[in-house]
């Protein structure tokens, strides 16, 4: 189970919730362990997840049974015991107009793919036509009306409930569950993943190891006169083959200055990738010949910082305490230029914690959160200097009770090629 059980009743007290509602694909599968397909096309309201907080309410998903029904068996399993599958697509008789006494409309008609007559169907063939003729008569018409019957059956019809998508639950009030009180509940997801569970950090670790083979192989391929593109491809290209999925690899945020790669000049390189949905993030930094006075002052004061930062971290460190002591010890190592490090939670969201949103904003210390253990962090400390180069140092690691357990390699040291 990828939830933190704990974590969420905790936080979920905290902010006096009867219950949390998922639409975003990330927080669906947090609260599920089910990753729905067609969210990684777009499609944006197709399931939903419901968390309650009293443990005797089931937890609940809707899913599309025509597509992702099949999912469940082996793909994508749900722990969740209260599962809705909904039935409406293009081509159906549009003149079925009638509802039943609750309003709803009639679902479009659904009890699975075809199957060959006399055909032997395989186990997992019979175990998904098993399953669609389970649901076929209790098929909710649209998501919407399947996310309905999911706060029904928790007993959360009059319940405060936060949600990363207030729409969906203001639909809800139009659909005959006037009573919810709607709490806006974005960063309130992201303050419950801080803390990892068992298989997020096992996930986590894979992603890190997936990323940095990825990373290191494009820079072990970098030379004079590269465009960025084949650096782009050599990484994702092995980050496919360990398992992963590439999501970026970055130098300066607008691409190489000159074009190419050139002699001389620094860069750095900063990758992206995840691992079943969870993320692995690097940074490092590597010239093409020899390197400057200068450049190699930099890179050692910048790796002093990261490791003095590395050795406050335990629970109860605030974030602006990293801060604060990586950047006074790289200018103490004489790197007096250098100004910014973000520290930043991982996990589903490259930044896996509480952000401003609206009119918020980082000044103020309402953001600076206090470390706690299974909380997975990067320290992350990009630097550029147009005209000059750039650097880069990032790995990722899991608060300990009384330290930290680094999931890359640590080898920060200055790439000289």
């Amino acid at each position: 189970m990828l939830l933190n059980k704990d974590r969420a009743f905790e936080i979920m007290d905290k902010y006096q919730l009867d219950g949390l509602v998922a639409k975003e694909a990330i927080n669906v599968y947090y609260l599920t362990d089910y990753w729905d397909l067609f969210s990684s096309g777009g499609w944006i309201f197709n399931s939903y997840a419901v968390l309650p907080r009293k443990q005797k309410s089931p937890a609940g998903l809707v899913i599309n049974a025509a597509i992702n029904l099949e999912r469940l068996t082996e793909v994508t399993p749900t722990w969740v015991p209260n599962i809705v599958m909904f039935s409406d697509y293009s081509g159906r008789d549009t003149e079925l107009k009638t509802g039943n006494q609750d309003g709803e409309p009639i679902a479009a008609e659904w009890s699975g793919w075809p199957v060959r007559k006399g055909a032997k169907l395989t186990p997992l063939e019979q175990t998904w036509n098993h399953r669609a003729k389970e649901h076929s008569g209790k098929m909710a018409a649209t998501p919407a009306w399947g996310l309905k019957r999911l706060l029904v059956d928790a007993d959360l019809s009059k319940a405060r409930l936060g949600t990363d998508d207030p729409r969906i639950l203001y639909w809800m009030k139009e659909m005959g569950l006037p009573d919810i009180e709607v709490v806006e509940a974005t960063n309130i997801f992201r303050e419950i993943r801080m803390v990892k569970s068992e298989e997020e950090v096992k996930l986590m670790r894979k992603a890190a190891v997936i990323n940095e083979k990825g990373v290191e192989h494009a820079i072990s391929q970098i030379s004079e006169g590269m465009d960025w593109s084949e650096i782009e491809r050599s990484y994702f290209t092995e980050v496919s083959k360990n398992g992963g999925n590439g999501r970026y690899i970055v130098t300066t945020l607008g691409g190489l200055p000159h074009g190419k790669v050139i002699a001389g000049e620094s860069l750095f390189v900063d990758s992206l990738a995840d691992y079943k949905h969870y993320l692995g993030d690097i940074g490092r930094t590597l010239i093409v010949g020899n390197p400057s006075k200068e450049l190699e002052i930099r890179s050692k004061a910048m790796q002093k910082g990261w490791n003095a930062a590395c050795d406050i971290v335990k629970p109860g460190i605030k974030r602006s305490q990293l801060i604060d002591k990586t950047i006074s010890v790289i200018k103490k190592e004489g790197f007096d230029d250098y100004f910014y490090v973000s520290p930043h939670s991982l996990g589903l969201e490259h930044t896996d914690n509480p952000i401003p949103l609206g009119n918020e904003v980082y000044a103020g210390g309402e953001f600076d959160f206090t470390l706690e253990e299974n909380m997975i962090i990067n320290i992350d400390m990009p630097y550029f200097e147009l005209g000059w180069g750039t650097l880069h140092l990032e790995d990722t690691i899991r608060v300990t009770k009384n330290g930290y357990e680094a999931f890359t390699s640590n080898k920060s040291e200055l790439r000289v090629l």
